[in-house]
Parts: structure tokens; C-alpha cells; sequence
């Protein structure tokens, strides 16, 4: 039997504590005006939290590409990949060598976590917690201690509205003196979110560059102006753009092949009725392609060991 109800009558921090005391395993379901949120969890701890589907800003994939891991045209291969069959999206990345499998998984733990630190925020809404059996991807997924979590989602709660003083827009862009030396103490995260700053990049690009969640990003950005290292310069009129990923569109790319192969046997039968297939030696043109397929092919399953740093090129 599922359990649910409404956020205004039982806290959402509640429902966490709940499945953590209790050590529950399953899946809680998240539903406001702006779509469901997912969260699965195994023994109490959380195994993963996805926004709503129809956010596409939120994709892993996109994520990535704003973080500077991969590319634009890495993501659309990738993607063009995975629906082309039923391998994860990570899984391909990792395999065609566009980003490393300690980065890819560090991005998807912060997923998890920034998706269940909005959520711990909500104030209105409908959740549904069905007990079921959830697998975790070894090598991959991170169960992570409820009790952290909450503790560290309390606080950002308590700290947002001191750091939105300081930095009212993401579209915010900080400039440093370049005469000012940064002092010795300053912690990594801190000297990381320094190094970001140019004078361009507003605040969003910064923080995605970081790679350390939203609110401490924007931490390490008002601790820097605290400190005087940093001064805003500007606004930006535009939000810094999304990653544009192709969407899928079978039927179109169905009638392209259609049409290529109706062309491509055309243009065989042709030859072979006035004899240019032996004339211009295709015959053995078409053993030597066999010969490089079966290469490229025994190349491609240990494609994981040798695929290039950086691959298709940017």
C-alpha cells in the first residue's frame, strides 16, 4: 500500500525523516504546478532524484555540457547513440571517451543532491511513496546519508536569502583586480570559484563551471566579495544559453535513409547491367571495405581503453 498525502499537511522533511528512520526502500513520487520529482531510495539513504522529465535544463546530459565535461556535439552523438539502442546515456559517453567515469559520476551524485535540496523546499504539493525494489548501479550510483543531506538543506534555507543579497541574479557578472593577490588561507572551493571569475562570465556560468552546486557556488562568490577579491561589473541583458540538443525526429531521418538507399540501388544495378562494377574494380573495393569494417568493429570492444580524450572534435 502506497503512502500519501499533501505537503501542507504532512512536511516534506518530514516524509524524509520518515523513510530514513524507518529504512524504507522505494520510490517517492513529487508533484507540484511544475511537474513530478522522483526520488528513489534503498535501506533510507538516497540512491537518486530526478526533476521532472519535461525540464530538459535539468538532463544530465545538459548539465555536462554546462559544467565544460563535454560538448554540444559529444552530447547529440551520444544521444543520437542511445536511441539508436538501450545503452545509458552515461555508459556511451564514458565509452566514446568524451568524459571520465569518476567525473560523470560526481556530476550525477550533485544531480541528486541539488534536485533533493529544491525539493526540500516545497511548500505545496502532492507525494506518493510506493515500497518496491530499487537497484543501484555498481560503479556508478552513491547512497547518500539522509541525515547530511537534511542538515545541509536546513542550512541552505537558512542562508539563500544572505546570498541573494549580495548576488540578486545569476545573470550577475563579477570582475576581479588582477593586482590584488588571493591570500594563502582561502579554501579550494573558494580559490576554484576565484580562478572562474573574468569579468565576462556571469554568475549561472560560473557556478556550472564550478561544479559545486548552486548554493555553494554562489557561497564561494560572496565570500570572495566579503573579502574584496571580487567586485560586480555588469548585468548581462540574456541568460547565458542552453545547450541545444536535436530533438529526435524518426520519421524525418526514416524517409533520408529511404531515399539514400533507393538511390544507392539504383546506382548498383546500374553498373552492374553495363558491366562498370568489374570495370572499375569495385568487386575488390568491396572486399577490402568488408576487411576494414571487421577491423573497426574488433576496434570498437575495447573502445573503453582506448577511446580518444576528446572525441567527435568540438
Amino acid at each position: 500500500m502506497a503512502l500519501q498525502g499533501t505537503i501542507e499537511s504532512f512536511g516534506i522533511s518530514e516524509i524524509f525523516q520518515l523513510i530514513s528512520h524507518q529504512g524504507k526502500s522505494g520510490t517517492l513520487e513529487i508533484e507540484t504546478g511544475n511537474g513530478t520529482a522522483r526520488l528513489r531510495f534503498l535501506d533510507g539513504k538516497l540512491v537518486e532524484a530526478w526533476p521532472d522529465r519535461r525540464n530538459r535544463t535539468e538532463y544530465i546530459g545538459v548539465l555536462l555540457v554546462r559544467a565544460g565535461l563535454i560538448t554540444e556535439g559529444q552530447l547529440q552523438h551520444a544521444l543520437d547513440k542511445q536511441r539508436q539502442g538501450l545503452h545509458r546515456l552515461g555508459d556511451i559517453l564514458v565509452r566514446m571517451g568524451a568524459v571520465r567515469l569518476n567525473d560523470f559520476r560526481r556530476m550525477l551524485t550533485l544531480q541528486h543532491k541539488e534536485t533533493f535540496y529544491r525539493v526540500l523546499q516545497l511548500k505545496r504539493g502532492k507525494f506518493r511513496f510506493l515500497s518496491e525494489l530499487v537497484e543501484v548501479e555498481e560503479g556508478v550510483s552513491v547512497l547518500l546519508e539522509m541525515e547530511g543531506l537534511l542538515m545541509e538543506g536546513f542550512r541552505q534555507v537558512d542562508e539563500w536569502p544572505r546570498l541573494r543579497e549580495k548576488i540578486p541574479s545569476e545573470r550577475r557578472v563579477f570582475g576581479r583586480d588582477a593586482a590584488v593577490e588571493a591570500p594563502a588561507d582561502l579554501e579550494p572551493d573558494v580559490a576554484r570559484v576565484l580562478e572562474l571569475v573574468d569579468g565576462t562570465a556571469p554568475v549561472r556560468t560560473v557556478v556550472d563551471r564550478a561544479r559545486l552546486g548552486e548554493f555553494r557556488g554562489c557561497e564561494c562568490l560572496v565570500d570572495l566579495y566579503d573579502r574584496g577579491l571580487i567586485t560586480p561589473v555588469r548585468t548581462t541583458l540574456r541568460a547565458p544559453a542552453e545547450p541545444r540538443v536535436r530533438k529526435p525526429r524518426p520519421w524525418v531521418d526514416a524517409a533520408v535513409a529511404a531515399v539514400l538507399a533507393g538511390l544507392a540501388a539504383s546506382v548498383v544495378a546500374w553498373m552492374v547491367a553495363t558491366g562498370s562494377w568489374t570495370g572499375l574494380g569495385l568487386g575488390r573495393a568491396v572486399g577490402d571495405a568488408r576487411q576494414d569494417a571487421a577491423r573497426v568493429s574488433a576496434r570498437s570492444r575495447s573502445w573503453v581503453e582506448t577511446g580518444p580524450a576528446r572525441w567527435p572534435n568540438p
